[in-house]
């Protein structure tokens, strides 16, 4: 039950405190009538978790709920960039000082390290008027002259939301801030290709900290200090899989293992389609001979020793990357946190930021219960979640206990939110058992 008192120790801290304190710099009241911090927080927040297209409505309905009742027509005046601010700072407070994680063993693999944090990124688009805050890239494809990044760090170990950085879309991965921070000796981070900077690296292995990434292409790659074509000397390689420790970097020379495998020829020649799709889309040129090549192999590199990883845990590891992939389509395709519905950009911004606001309080409801439970389903348990937004307010206005509500969700995920049946198994369970891998090797 620990981890539920982390839960509502959350819950309360982000609606009471943490709302005192964002309504307080916003100005968003500047008289207490019908609705004090709490419940205008609680109102947007638990409006949304229940229903991602709330209308005035609905809101005002949630917000009897919370204390405070109230019209459509009053909800309506309530969307003003003050609620915007109000929002956005609640969320800031909830991404960088909250952290609800399970003190769980989940998986042995995991165990071996002190975090294992992957960080990924994901843009959202915003209304045009608000290039001035949120620059994009321009273009009408995946980006816009707005657009938010949200650098984001997912501890698997744990299952905590460790940090979410709200960026402009613009910056790029390789450039953000995020990179230079320490998570302690003994720590291991797992990220794409677009966070591979051999410095970042190098001061990660000086703190005691472990990394693992696929090898950018063009890396120079070095076995004892002769620089080789990397491509060519793997093909020459016997056995499924190469481990070996080299250097990277023609100036940086950090020393490293490199795991790589030769993929089946289906999946070469699917990445080939993807690649040369995303080249001429982006570029609007077809992909070198070398980036085409590339795409008969995956290789990684790690300063993770040979006793601590083996090569198929490695795979195993880096495959669980895509844990935060899924929380970010869980956000988009069934919170809409993209979606900008509303009539003027105050609106919109609303519903981005209570959107969000509640996909933050879906995890640490789905953490607190079933995280690491390779027989649950998380996007079953994101959906059976919206069914407590009222018992989560009658837990903060004191009609109901923490324990009994949060028990009740608990059991009812448990009993109700199964994974369904599939082939092959899911990431907790390769975590726990990696000969469980369906690796196709040629």
């Amino acid at each position: 039950m620990e981890i539920l008192a982390k839960v509502g120790d959350a819950l309360q801290g982000l609606l009471g405190q943490i709302a005192q304190e964002a309504a307080k710099e916003s100005g968003v009241i500047a008289r207490l009538r019908k609705f004090t911090p709490q419940s205008l927080a609680r109102t947007f927040i638990l409006g949304f978790l229940r229903d991602p297209n709330a209308s005035d409505e609905k809101l005002a309905q949630m917000a009897v709920q919370c204390g405070a009742a109230v019209t459509p027509q009053a909800i309506e005046q309530r969307h003003t960039p003050k609620l915007v601010d109000f929002l956005e700072k609640l969320f800031r407070g909830a991404t960088t000082t909250l952290v609800v994680g399970t003190d769980k063993a989940l998986a042995p693999i995991l165990e071996r390290f002190t975090r294992v944090t992957v960080l990924d990124s994901s843009t959202i688009k915003l209304p045009d008027e608000l290039q001035d805050r949120f620059r994009g890239c321009g273009g009408t494809q995946d980006t816009g002259v707005a657009v938010m990044k949200l650098q984001t760090e997912l501890d698997l170990r744990s299952g905590a939301l460790e940090h979410v950085q709200i960026e402009q879309g613009r910056q790029t991965d390789r450039g953000t801030s995020r990179l230079q921070v320490r998570r302690g000796p003994g720590s291991l981070r797992i990220a794409d290709l677009g966070y591979f900077v051999l410095p970042v690296f190098a001061a990660m292995a000086e703190a005691g900290e472990y990394f693992l990434s696929r090898l950018m292409s063009g890396t120079d790659v070095r076995f004892a200090n002769v620089t080789v074509n990397i491509l060519g000397w793997l093909a020459k390689q016997p056995g499924p899989f190469v481990d070996t420790w080299i250097q990277l970097g023609q100036k940086q020379r950090l020393p490293c293992r490199l795991i790589a495998w030769r993929l089946p020829q289906e999946q070469a020649n699917a990445r080939r389609r993807k690649l040369r799709e995303e080249m001429l889309k982006k570029k609007h040129r077809e992909p070198t001979a070398e980036r085409l090549a590339w795409c008969d192999w995956t290789i990684l590199v790690t300063n993770v020793s040979e006793d601590l990883l083996t090569p198929k845990e490695a795979v195993v590891l880096y495959r669980a990357r895509w844990q935060v992939e899924l929380l970010f389509k869980r956000w988009k395709s069934q919170g809409l946190v993209e979606q900008l519905s509303g009539t003027n950009v105050a609106r919109q911004m609303v519903r981005v930021w209570s959107r969000l606001l509640a996909a933050v309080v879906q995890h640490w409801l789905t953490v607190g219960t079933i995280w690491g439970d390779p027989t649950k389903s998380l996007d079953k348990v994101y959906k059976a979640s919206r069914e407590f937004a009222g018992r989560l307010a009658a837990a903060l206005a004191g009609r109901a206990t923490w324990e009994e509500v949060l028990a009740e969700i608990g059991q009812t995920f448990a009993k109700t939110c199964r994974r369904d049946k599939r082939s092959k198994p899911g990431t907790f369970e390769l975590l726990n058992d990696v000969e469980l891998l369906d690796f196709c090797l040629t």
